[in-house]
């Protein structure tokens, strides 16, 4: 399972190289009006799949670069503020997608952390399953994290229950 994580990392970074040269290419050979530079979002999505953020933020930035490298570069032909305003919009999208890949990292890292709570009631110390359910803290932890219990005493405890047990039995009947 560890070895498919860089791997999957490995193929993104691949075919999202790929697709933004590919669409830089096309832009260099098209009148300058044309709007290719919204294709950019098309690895942006895909890179999404990536655990790591960095290739987002990454294939973000060469193509908010190469949008504006290609208002200069690109085959003449078109409208000038026309092909300006296009490549703006395209460098907004762009950015407004960047804005939601860190919108929704920040809420998956807050989700994350409300899963890591474990509601238990402070009066019977029972703990609130997934489906609402209370059980025994013990039982819970049996379940999800493989862990089982044994029971004992620890020594502050020892007496105690030494003398619980001496006191229950000098306080029943005794039967001759």
């Amino acid at each position: 399972m560890k070895d498919s994580v860089p791997t999957m990392n490995l193929l993104l970074v691949g075919v999202a190289a790929l697709l933004v040269s590919t669409i830089f290419i096309l832009d260099l050979f098209t009148p300058i009006g044309v709007t290719i530079p919204l294709l950019y979002t098309i690895p942006l999505l895909i890179t999404l799949l990536s655990p790591e953020r960095s290739l987002f933020f990454t294939t973000a930035a060469a193509s908010a670069l190469l949008t504006i490298l290609g208002l200069f570069l690109s085959a003449p032909g078109g409208i000038f503020w026309m092909a300006f305003t296009n490549r703006a919009l395209a460098v907004l999208s762009i950015g407004v997608a960047t804005g939601f890949c860190l919108l929704h990292k920040k809420v998956a890292m807050r989700l994350k952390k409300l899963e890591d709570l474990l509601p238990f009631c402070s009066g019977c110390k029972r703990v609130r399953d997934d489906r609402g359910y209370w059980k025994q803290l013990e039982l819970y932890l049996e379940e999800h994290a493989v862990t089982h219990f044994s029971r004992g005493l620890c020594p502050e405890c020892l007496p105690k229950e030494h003398d619980t047990v001496l006191s229950t039995q000098d306080a029943s009947p005794h039967y001759s």
